[in-house]
């Protein structure tokens, strides 16, 4: 079971990078609740998260655009609507734990090629949400994902699904509390 939803949630992951970066968000905001409905969420639930993670993509779009004309101060506001963005989610989601701070800053500190913050918040991330008693688990999970970030502008489709079908592998597998996914 855990190894057919792994092969399906890979796709709509990888899915989502891609139409991201096609900025194909309506395509995007359905491969998100589609995740999350696999997930056993409800369709409410999944399609109004899938809506805002979509929202919190493209003002991470108008940060970056910020960035490029280094207007620090309107490239921080984006990624603090970006942070409530994730946050609404969570609250979609009944997480417990809020997650939604290290997202927005490894999507920002990706986007400023700042590599060792990008590690110490997927790091974060994923051990809030699958908690201290998963180390091992949360060490692997930020490991497939920055080798999923590693090769992403290449669209290096071979390392992207083994190493994303691990993720979900390694993640389904312990049945945390809640996910640290959030787009």
């Amino acid at each position: 079971m855990n190894e057919t939803l792994a092969a399906t949630l890979w796709k709509l992951q990888a899915q989502i990078y891609w139409l991201h970066d096609a900025e194909e968000f309506t395509e995007l905001a359905s491969a998100a609740a589609t995740i999350y409905m696999k997930l056993g969420y409800t369709q409410q639930q999944a399609e109004t998260a899938g809506k805002l993670i979509t929202e919190a993509y493209q003002l991470a779009d108008d940060a970056v655009n910020a960035q490029k004309i280094s207007d620090f101060d309107k490239e921080m506001q984006f990624y603090h609507q970006v942070k409530d963005k994730l946050t609404q989610v969570e609250t979609i989601l009944g997480y417990q734990t809020s997650i939604a701070i290290h997202q927005m800053k490894w999507w920002m500190y990706f986007r400023h090629r700042q590599k060792l913050q990008v590690i110490i918040h997927l790091f974060l991330q994923h051990l809030k949400a699958v908690g201290l008693i998963n180390l091992l688990t949360t060490i692997k999970l930020t490991y497939f994902l920055i080798e999923i970030g590693r090769v992403h502008k290449s669209r290096d489709t071979e390392t992207t699904k083994h190493n994303t079908i691990r993720y979900w592998t390694e993640l389904l597998k312990i049945k945390p509390p809640q996910y640290p996914y959030l787009g």
